[in-house]
């Protein structure tokens, strides 16, 4: 019963292989082939025995235990180890079946069908230094060996000959497996594109949100802002959304980085950043200015930015920030201002930013929403 759950969770992880669902990992794939080779050349071990070509049956109880030992390599993650293996058994298997049952039995099938091999590697294992035309010299060395393996079978009877009956059933196996062969190859090639495609966006989003957000405070920085300004300022001219802005400076900030050092004026910063943050609603938007400012776009007129302004305000003053065994205490003073029409952008935020320096002007720690300066 003990063995149910592990037994459970690695069929999960085969059908995500398969799926894509967990992404696609050239170790695991490559672990998949060389179980899945490991049977076939099994099956063969017997079929040519059958057949009476124990050449080819001792042959391939060799090649069992070979990709036995690569299943291992590819374990201890040497994948690219595990491929050049690979490579070099079908090719070996192509010219010792050819000269042991003959050229019609189909074995260069396999040749051909590992050719997709070189691109997907090319694609998702290879160090991007490596050329471009790499996989395709190697696909043409592949078919100079197939040829030269084809004009060599001309001149040499196989060394067993099998009945026409015999010789079509190994070449109808072959041609299924090769078949097979391409076309999970070509399957995990596409799920390996779409999981390189979702890493890539990924990490896309992720370089945009950075290249939008102040990395000492973790709000959005004033590039970002400034695009969202000009967003919100389109629906309020519009009709469909109001706007208003409030424009906040930390007073006598430079008297704390003066009195307790620079390390203490971040960790200030950081402070009123998540006091901003919890004082906006959804759909508002907060941004570091620049040094000790920020500025704060509201979704609605002047009396709801004014009372958001007033709480965090009353909430900073009452916050202590405690940095090297001290407790320090500082506030804020913000400005207000609101979309109005025949009020251009810039006008706004200078409105905001005007109102704000009354206050500083007239004893600061206080909301400033005058309608005019």
């Amino acid at each position: 019963m003990a063995d149910k759950p592990e037994t459970k969770k690695r069929e999960n992880s085969f059908w995500k292989l398969i799926t894509g669902e967990g992404g696609v990992n050239d170790q695991k794939i490559l672990e998949i082939y060389s179980v899945s080779i490991i049977c076939v050349h099994a099956v063969m071990v017997f079929a040519f025995y059958y057949l009476g070509v124990w050449q080819l049956s001792l042959y391939n109880i060799i090649i069992t235990a070979y990709y036995s030992y690569c299943n291992s390599v590819v374990s201890e993650g040497k994948v690219m180890r595990g491929y050049l293996l690979t490579f070099i058994e079908i090719i070996l298997q192509m010219i010792i079946t050819t000269f042991v049952i003959g050229w019609d039995s189909g074995f260069y099938f396999y040749v051909i069908a590992i050719i997709p091999l070189y691109y997907y590697i090319s694609i998702f294992t290879n160090k991007k230094s490596e050329h471009i035309f790499v996989p395709m010299f190697w696909s043409c060395v592949t078919l100079l060996i197939l040829i030269a393996t084809y004009a060599a079978s001309s001149y040499f009877e196989p060394i067993v000959v099998l009945g026409r009956l015999q010789i079509t059933g190994v070449f109808i196996f072959n041609v299924f497996l090769s078949f097979q062969l391409i076309t999970w190859m070509s399957h995990f090639l596409i799920l390996g594109y779409r999981s390189n495609m979702g890493i890539l966006e990924d990490k896309n989003i992720l370089l945009g949100e950075e290249a939008n957000v102040d990395p000492l405070t973790g709000l959005y920085n004033r590039r970002f802002m400034e695009a969202s300004l000009e967003s919100a300022y389109r629906d309020a001219e519009e009709g469909t959304a109001h706007m208003s802005l409030i424009m906040g400076d930390i007073d006598f900030f430079k008297k704390v980085n003066d009195t307790y050092g620079h390390e203490c004026g971040d960790e200030a910063l950081k402070l009123v950043a998540e006091i901003l943050r919890g004082c906006v609603r959804e759909g508002d938007t907060v941004c570091r200015w620049g040094g000790e400012e920020f500025l704060l776009l509201v979704v609605g007129h002047r009396g709801i930015a004014t009372g958001i302004a007033e709480r965090i305000r009353a909430r900073i003053e009452n916050s202590v920030l405690e940095y090297g065994g001290k407790k320090i205490k500082f506030t804020i003073t913000l400005g207000v201002s609101s979309f109005e029409k025949d009020l251009s952008l810039e006008e706004l935020i200078s409105r905001a930013d005007a109102n704000l320096y009354y206050g500083k002007n007239h004893g600061r720690n206080q909301v400033v929403s005058l309608r005019s300066i």
